[in-house]
């Protein structure tokens, strides 16, 4: 049976069902070659409305039914005419207009502090790139290598050649994948906005480049973005490993990148355990990457000692 039930943001059940019938249909979007635009535009409304009858055609004749992604309508993107385009050139396409109608109202029963700016958020981490894509728009400087976006694995659940009769199934399969993807990525924006004032009160409290967090959470991005004069002043943050012990890392140069503002000492390359911990003098190190981005330590006082060597470290 073409019927699947998925976990909304909410975690409430909602009910995803394809029907044979036009009539039966409380939401129409269009047949053939599904794409990651329908598929998510489908998370989004079921995350809006609950349950949803969907039928799968080209011709729309059911006026009573949401209609998006085809007939030309309110939430087609496909009309001569139609040239909705956001301020950094992305054009909508149906994910985007029904998030730019509905994102809102979703957002508002998360009891997000600043709804305005998490609606941002989702909109350029996961919403913008669909749309692009859906509206042909390259990417600037593309890379050598395939990029596996969003829409390239939303692409991969369509049959092959020599399937058959599989297009309703595979469908629902591409939404349970793409509707645990919105879920996850909004739980994950979620607790960094939770942990971005526990960070910023640790940014003021941070003394000798050094943040100390009590747990980990989400730093590196909050660090990068504080207002907090201190905030840029900061080269490493402690905090417990999930592996046991704790860990050191140092602080990207920008968001994304792999670039550090201060590395460890070169020596401490690619080192482990009682060879490490020799040459650095802290008793219980035991790893440092070879790219000098990361140390681990048994305790949180040599933790502490490793950022301040490295702190004091001359090495350019």
């Amino acid at each position: 049976m073409n019927e699947i039930t998925l976990k909304n943001i909410h975690d409430c059940d909602v009910k995803i069902k394809i029907v044979d019938k036009e009539e039966d249909a409380n939401f129409i979007t269009h047949s053939g070659t599904f794409h990651a635009d329908e598929i998510m535009a489908s998370v989004i409304l079921l995350n809006k409305f609950g349950n949803m009858n969907i039928y799968r055609t080209n011709k729309v004749t059911n006026e009573k039914a949401f209609v998006y992604d085809v007939g030309f309508g309110k939430f087609d993107h496909h009309a001569i005419d139609f040239d909705l385009t956001r301020n950094n050139g992305i054009k909508y396409a149906s994910a985007g207009l029904i998030w730019k109608t509905f994102g809102m109202d979703i957002i508002n029963k998360l009891k997000v502090e600043d709804s305005k700016n998490f609606f941002d958020l989702i909109d350029k981490n996961l919403i913008m790139d669909i749309d692009r894509d859906d509206n042909g728009q390259s990417l600037k400087n593309e890379p050598e290598i395939k990029l596996q976006t969003i829409p390239n694995l939303i692409g991969s659940f369509n049959p092959s050649w020599n399937e058959e009769n599989m297009e309703n199934k595979n469908f629902l399969k591409a939404l349970s994948f793409l509707n645990t993807i919105f879920n996850n990525m909004i739980k994950n924006m979620l607790a960094k906005e939770q942990a971005r004032g526990i960070v910023e009160e640790k940014i003021e409290e941070s003394k000798n480049n050094i943040l100390i967090l009590d747990n980990y959470m989400p730093w590196k991005d909050i660090v990068l973005q504080s207002s907090n004069p201190k905030a840029k002043d900061i080269l490493y943050a402690v905090f417990p490993s999930k592996r046991g012990g704790y860990n050191v890392v140092a602080t990207p140069v920008a968001n994304g990148s792999f670039e550090i503002k201060k590395p460890f000492p070169k020596k401490w390359a690619g080192k482990e355990n009682e060879e490490l911990q020799k040459i650095s003098g802290v008793n219980t190190i035991t790893f440092c990457h070879k790219n000098l981005f990361i140390c681990s330590c048994k305790t949180i006082e040599d933790a502490i000692k490793v950022a301040n060597i490295s702190v004091l470290n001359k090495e350019l």
